[in-house]
C-alpha cells in the first residue's frame, strides 16, 4: 500500500512539477502580450516599408544608400495600394506606407492605419512608351502622335493594362483618347492586369511596344524609353508616404527623413520618379 501511495505522491509531484514549469514558460508570453505595439517596445532596429509594386525596384535602390549610410537594413513589401491598407488593418508589421492614390489616402486616415499629420505627397510617376533596348525604330523622343505609337497603333500588338485593372490602365486610355490614338490602339492592344506584365511581353518579344512606367522602364536595363505620353493628357499618378499608425521601429522618422532629403531625391529621379517636394 504504502508503494501505491508513494507512486500517486509521485505522480501528483510530476504533475505539480510540470504546471509549475508551464506556467514559468507562460508567464514571459502573457507579459509580452499585454505590452502595447508602440515605437518604445524593443525590436529589431528595422524599418518595414509597404509600397506600391512599380516602386519598389526605387525604393530598394533608395533603402541600399540609407544602409551603407547607417547599417540599419530596410525590408521592402510591395503589393497595391488597398491590399497593403487590408495587411496592415490586419496587424502586419509596417513602419511607412507608400501608397497611390487620393482615395487611398482617404481610407488609410479614415480606418487609423496612418499615423495624424505624417501624409505627404512626394512622388509622381509618368507613363510612356516602352521598347526593347536598340530596337529599331524605337529612339523617338517627340509626341506619339507623331512617334512610334501612332505608326504601330492598329498595325501590331501593344501591351496597355487593362483600363479596369488598375490606374495605370485608365491613366493610359485617357491619355491616348486626348491624343486620337485610343480606337487604333486598343484594336490590336493585348491587355494585361498591370505594367509588371506589359513589361514581360515587351521582354519575351510577344509586343514592339508597351505602356508602363518610367520607374517599370528605369529598373530594367533591357528597355528603354521610345516615347513619353504628355503629363497632361491623363490624371496626374502621384504617390504619398505615411508613418503607420502602429509602427514599430525607432528609426522610422529618420527613414522618412532621408527619403525627402537631397541623396535620396537624386537617386528617386534617376528610378524614373518626379520629385514633388
Amino acid at each position: 500500500m504504502a508503494r501505491s501511495s508513494g507512486g500517486r505522491l509521485g505522480v501528483r509531484s510530476i504533475l505539480h512539477n510540470r504546471r509549475a514549469a508551464a506556467i514559468g514558460w507562460l508567464l514571459p508570453i502573457i507579459l509580452l502580450a499585454a505590452v502595447p505595439a508602440h515605437a518604445d517596445y524593443p525590436v529589431a532596429p528595422d524599418v518595414v516599408v509597404f509600397c506600391e509594386p512599380t516602386l519598389s525596384y526605387a525604393i530598394t535602390d533608395v533603402a541600399a544608400l540609407w544602409r551603407s549610410e547607417t547599417g540599419i537594413h530596410v525590408r521592402v513589401f510591395a503589393s497595391p495600394t488597398a491590399v497593403l491598407l487590408e495587411q496592415i488593418a490586419h496587424h502586419a508589421r509596417a513602419d511607412v506606407l507608400i501608397g497611390e492614390g487620393e482615395a487611398n489616402a482617404g481610407t488609410a486616415a479614415k480606418r487609423g492605419l496612418i499615423s495624424p499629420g505624417t501624409l505627404e505627397r512626394v512622388w509622381r510617376n509618368q507613363l510612356v512608351v516602352a521598347a526593347l533596348a536598340g530596337s529599331a525604330g524605337a529612339a523617338g523622343t517627340g509626341s506619339p502622335a507623331a512617334g512610334s505609337l501612332a505608326a504601330a497603333a492598329g498595325k501590331q500588338p501593344i501591351a496597355i493594362v487593362d483600363p479596369w485593372a488598375a490606374t495605370a490602365g485608365a491613366a493610359s486610355q485617357k491619355a491616348l483618347q486626348s491624343l486620337g490614338l485610343w480606337q487604333a490602339v486598343s484594336a490590336k492592344s493585348i491587355g494585361v492586369v498591370g505594367t509588371a506584365d506589359a513589361v514581360y511581353l515587351l521582354a519575351q518579344g510577344k509586343v514592339p511596344l508597351a505602356i508602363v512606367y518610367a520607374t517599370d522602364v528605369a529598373a530594367d536595363p533591357a528597355l528603354m524609353i521610345a516615347e513619353r505620353l504628355p503629363a497632361a493628357s491623363y490624371p496626374p499618378v502621384v504617390y504619398w508616404l505615411a508613418q503607420t499608425q502602429h509602427s514599430l521601429s525607432p528609426n522610422t522618422g529618420k527613414f522618412i527623413a532621408f527619403l525627402q532629403g537631397a541623396l535620396a531625391h537624386q537617386r528617386l529621379r534617376a528610378d524614373g520618379l518626379e520629385v514633388l517636394s
